[in-house]
């Protein structure tokens, strides 16, 4: 296959090296003289990366790489291009979009004059939106073809880590493409047809929201890491043996447990784990913004909830779950306890369905909990679905419903807020809303 490569940088070079060892042939183009004048002799043209010159060279050798300041050269008989220039920060932190918008109006010239045109592949980062709100109108502006139709335009996030580029490209965690047309990134979708990774063909919103969470996560797990070394070096311990420990478990710590969206953290560790270690760095002048920022976060989306509750002025309200979580009975610092007690503060009449706390005899911790948030909880709870027929909104805390039900809900006037993600659920349905989908 040919391909043009716009941008010849880290992401544009290192991906070139890779796809002519696939056999490709590569035209990379760049305004850096220097950079092409490298390339035309199969020397890499940016800074060092193991193994990119080698793989450049033999493409060179064997008459598959080209290169050029002339954008067209990039355009004409290609299969595809790949736009890989940088979308650094402005000096306010936003994304500078001059780069790509440069290339976007370049190649719009050439193309708006050719019959035969090239799949366009965005691999910039782009801030989510981007593509949909700004590179795509512009593309159609500047080209006079309509995306979709006359041409198509997808978004192919890269995972390449300085230092290990070619093993990253050739063993990727993960093939990301964000189209909106389905099947516009098949022919980008072949170059990979030999590599074992999953696949994932998304819209452009949440491919390039896929790029960010990445990146997002990987400085989450560094400052975490960094944090709790803190605490640990001032005690005495020694932070690398703590951390082989807990990177050890792939259960729970190093998996997808806990990092779906949903409802707020609650229950009788997590949030007084967090005040007890807050309180003990803070008394010993160990700064941890992070740790102290997950208190506020998660007091903001309990706050958020209710909002999102009261935005609908209901008079009657029935909330599945009063537990922190499913299978327990356990309501020590629930997040619904929390949310329920404001509503009855409001004065909305609340009505609990929670099978393994009603009938119960709560005893210990548990019956201080209910003791401190309710009066009288028995007058609250419930004992089946059916007296939910009355209301006029029901939250949904626990997955003990299914869509058929939430469905019937919807038919007969009573809106959903659903803060587990209910399986088979057709979330357009007027009267549904999900926590965050």
């Amino acid at each position: 296959m040919r391909i043009g490569i716009f941008g010849m940088g880290y992401v544009g070079t290192t991906s070139a090296a890779c796809l002519l060892r696939d056999g490709h042939d590569i035209i990379g183009i760049d305004l850096d003289k220097e950079k092409i004048k490298n390339l035309t002799i199969g020397k890499t043209p940016m800074i060092y990366e193991e193994g990119v010159e080698e793989l450049l060279k033999t493409g060179y050798e064997d008459g598959r790489l080209t290169a050029s300041i002339n954008p067209e050269k990039g355009i004409l008989k290609c299969d595809m291009v790949w736009i890989c220039v940088g979308t650094p920060s402005k000096f306010d932190g936003g994304t500078d979009f001059r780069y790509i918008e440069s290339v976007i109006n370049d190649i719009s010239k050439v193309l708006k004059r050719i019959d035969s045109r090239p799949l366009i592949v965005v691999r910039s980062t782009c801030l989510p939106g981007s593509m949909e709100d700004r590179i795509k109108p512009l593309l159609e502006k500047k080209s006079g073809l309509v995306v979709d139709k006359d041409i198509d335009l997808v978004f192919h996030p890269e995972f390449l880590r300085e230092g290990v580029a070619i093993e990253d490209f050739t063993n990727p965690p993960k093939i990301v493409v964000g189209e909106s047309r389905k099947g516009a990134a098949d022919v980008l979708l072949s170059i990979y047809k030999n590599y074992n990774a999953p696949r994932f063909r998304l819209n452009f919103g949440e491919s390039e929201m896929v790029k960010y969470c990445d990146n997002l996560f990987h400085a989450l797990k560094i400052t975490f890491a960094n944090e709790v070394a803190a605490i640990s070096n001032f005690i005495g311990i020694d932070s690398r043996k703590v951390a082989e420990v807990y990177c050890s478990d792939k259960k729970l710590n190093i998996s997808s447990a806990y990092l779906y969206p949903g409802p707020p953290y609650g229950g009788s560790c997590l949030p007084k784990e967090l005040r007890s270690m807050i309180r003990y760095a803070s008394i010993n002048y160990i700064q941890i913004p992070m740790l102290k920022g997950i208190i506020e976060s998660n007091k903001i989306q309990i706050n958020n909830i209710i909002n999102r509750v009261l935005s609908y002025a209901p008079n009657k309200v029935g909330m599945i779950g009063i537990s922190f979580k499913e299978g327990t009975d356990d309501m020590r610092e629930s997040p619904y306890v929390e949310i329920a007690k404001f509503l009855i503060g409001e004065g909305i009449e609340l009505k609990i369905y929670d099978s393994l706390v009603y009938g119960k005899n709560l005893v210990g911790s548990n019956k201080k909990q209910n003791e401190k948030a309710f009066r009288n909880l028995n007058k609250l709870l419930v004992s089946s679905l059916n007296n939910f027929c009355s209301v006029d909104l029901i939250i949904i805390n626990h997955p003990v419903v299914d869509a058929n039900k939430i469905k019937e809900w919807i038919d007969n006037g009573i809106k959903v807020i659903d803060l587990i993600g209910i399986k088979n659920i057709d979330n357009s349905m007027n009267g549904y809303e999900g926590i965050y989908w």
